[in-house]
């Protein structure tokens, strides 16, 4: 099975079901030239230096990631 994350989004509150994909496409999203991905590997560490509290939080995480 594949994981899901459950996602809020800070300003709205709403919250939506993502994939490993969107987690990565976010955390990796508009950055500088010499930014290196973060991948499923270390997405946790990206999500909470990039993402967490500032855009989206994370509510959830289901299955395998």
């Amino acid at each position: 099975m594949k994981a899901t994350f459950k996602v809020r989004e800070v300003e709205s509150g709403k919250v939506t079901t993502w994939s490993m994909e969107d987690v990565l496409e976010e955390i990796n999203r508009d950055r500088s030239a010499g930014w290196e991905d973060y991948d499923h590997t270390d997405w946790r560490e990206g999500w909470y230096e990039w993402v967490e509290g500032e855009f989206y939080t994370l509510v959830s995480v289901e299955g395998e990631v």
